[in-house]
């Protein structure tokens, strides 16, 4: 998708829900500190101000992976969907990969603004679509993609964020193990 519809969509969020008198002010998480963990009744969503967020879930077999990453203005909505439209408890575990700053919106409070503001459901609406396709591409890509094709694609999408993070966290991004990265890496 293009980087300037992508910021535009992020900016007039922003600006849509700076609109709103919300129930909760911004919040800070530290590093490493949980804004959804594992079997919490998930409540709440977030829209990410500022930093970065990473969501795991654990496997049948017991390994823990990583299965997003949460930054603006790219993925800024910070939610176990499942859990927060299901109305069940979380599978995933969202934490603070570093210092960062998100608004959160209670779940009854996100359901009054969807029915009563038909430009907060429509921002919705369009942030779910593009959430979807991002979600399928990341099918495809582990469906028809080699282990350095995933590892070229990621660099190739998201340099900065290929910077910020270990390595092992991309290679969990990406279900392939460390090692394999690592050499990919050496290589280039």
């Amino acid at each position: 998708m293009d980087q300037n519809k992508i910021i535009s969509r992020y900016k007039l969020t922003l600006e849509l829900i700076n609109q709103f008198d919300l129930k909760n002010k911004p919040v800070e998480l530290k590093k490493s500190e949980t804004f959804i963990d594992y079997g919490e009744k998930t409540k709440k969503i977030g829209i990410l101000i500022d930093g970065l967020l990473y969501s795991t879930y654990v496997s049948d077999n017991g390994t823990e992976w990583i299965s997003r990453f949460f930054f603006p203005p790219n993925n800024f909505i910070v939610s176990n969907h499942r859990g927060f439209y299901a109305g069940k408890n979380s599978t995933e575990s969202i934490r603070a990969y570093e210092d960062s700053e998100l608004i959160c919106i209670e779940k009854d409070e996100f359901k009054y603004l969807l029915d009563h503001n038909p430009k907060f459901e429509r921002t919705v609406r369009i942030l779910a679509e593009e959430s979807y396709i991002q979600a399928m591409d990341r099918v495809h890509s582990f469906q028809s993609l080699n282990a350095e094709q995933r590892i070229r694609k990621f660099f190739e999408e998201y340099p900065e964020l290929g910077k910020k993070l270990q390595r092992q966290h991309i290679a969990s991004y990406l279900g392939i193990h460390r090692n394999i990265l690592t050499r990919f890496l050496y290589k280039i």
